[in-house]
């Protein structure tokens, strides 16, 4: 009898191991829809230009400030309360957005917006999303922030959520 009871944990065991083993492992999908909650600034005003003189396009380019970003098919909801903040508190990430719609974004300069899109750069989008799945967040905007080192997504949707960007 007791030799029975181990071979039925050993085979209990084994196929579990084996349910683990075949579990594949995730990874990122670059052409993923995102949803970022963010405030609308000039790219001018947040990025800081490394070529020292003004670059042609800065001041029509716009970001989005003190972001926070989730993988998602489709838009989240309104909050119950907008004056409360959501995402990750405290935080000053910064998209750089662009697309067809990136000129509607002139009419949201210091509102509280959600934007879905993709991200434009695989690797951008990797480091970010990959960064989400282990630790729950992005990685931080490195300072000072630049074009270079700032992901940018292309914008599928955009929707007020606050006239203000304040808390």
């Amino acid at each position: 009898m007791r030799n029975v009871v181990i071979a039925l944990g050993a085979v209990a065991l084994l196929s579990t191991a084996g349910v683990y083993a075949r579990a594949p492992q995730s990874q990122p999908d670059p052409k993923q829809t995102v949803t970022l909650t963010g405030c609308v600034a000039k790219e001018a005003d947040v990025l800081k230009n490394v070529m020292g003189a003004a670059t042609p396009g800065m001041r029509d380019e716009f970001v989005l400030t003190n972001s926070s970003i989730q993988p998602s098919a489709a838009p989240t909801p309104a909050p119950a309360n907008p004056a409360e903040p959501t995402g990750t508190s405290g935080s000053n990430k910064v998209y750089r957005v662009t697309g067809d719609q990136e000129a509607s974004l002139k009419d949201h300069l210091g509102h509280k917006v959600e934007i879905t899109g993709t991200f434009k750069n695989e690797a951008d989008a990797r480091r970010e999303l990959g960064a989400i799945g282990t630790s729950g967040t992005p990685p931080a905007t490195p300072a000072p922030a630049t074009a270079a080192n700032t992901p940018e997504i292309t914008i599928n949707s955009i929707r007020m959520m606050s006239a203000t960007c304040g808390g």
